[in-house]
């Protein structure tokens, strides 16, 4: 594969980062509360884009994309999660904003990232509508699949600690009234995010 063909890649991936959606909520409401539970939800954030790049690699993602039903049921169920989230979330901010740290809540945070990401039909559009634009036909286009994504996880990996690392510096989380503002707006955000994922949905369904 050409440097240029690949660093281009890189940049594309790093636009699609760079736009906020419910995995940058979510890593941010985690790591406001610890350092460990923002690690956590970005490494379950990664497992969902390893699931989504093992669907690249055989080849399912774009099948599923180019299926209006299943397409379709990916986002009910995404918006069916990011409302739960969004929910849980507000009702957190009742709650003490500092639990006791635990193998319990890493493996809840973990989960939420994986859930969050693994339904999110953006990360799926992502591996069927912009990678096959660079990777080309003919020989190695396996090999060339396999290395851009390989490339979105590593990305991706990077830079979801470097957010954490970034929200931990700017203190956020030594204040309880911080925490529970950033927790509360992580919330609506979510709730809103969901909403309008599935009167879209709904909407393209009709149209259809």
């Amino acid at each position: 594969m050409p440097v240029g063909t690949w660093l281009t890649f890189a940049a594309a991936l790093l636009v699609a980062l760079a736009v906020p959606g419910p995995d940058f909520v979510l890593v941010v409401q985690s790591a406001t509360r610890s350092m460990r539970r923002g690690l956590a939800t970005a490494a379950g954030i990664v497992a969902g884009l390893c699931l989504h790049a093992g669907l690249a690699v055989a080849g399912l993602t774009t099948l599923l994309a180019s299926t209006p039903s299943a397409l379709f049921l990916l986002q009910l169920v995404g918006a069916a999660v990011l409302l739960w989230f969004g929910i849980s979330m507000l009702r957190a901010t009742r709650t003490t904003p500092h639990p006791q740290p635990g193998t319990r809540s890493d493996r809840r945070e973990f989960v939420r990232g994986f859930l969050t990401n693994a339904t999110n039909p953006k990360a799926l559009l992502f591996f069927a509508a912009i990678l096959p634009q660079f990777i080309g036909a003919g020989d190695g286009s396996g090999t060339r699949t396999a290395v851009l994504a390989a490339t979105v996880v590593l990305g991706s990996a990077i830079w979801w600690a470097g957010a954490v690392v970034f929200v931990r510096l700017l203190g956020l989380g030594r204040s309880p009234a911080a925490e529970r503002v950033v927790t509360s707006i992580g919330g609506l955000t979510l709730i809103a995010i969901a909403l309008l994922l599935a009167v879209l949905s709904i909407a393209e369904r009709t149209v259809l």
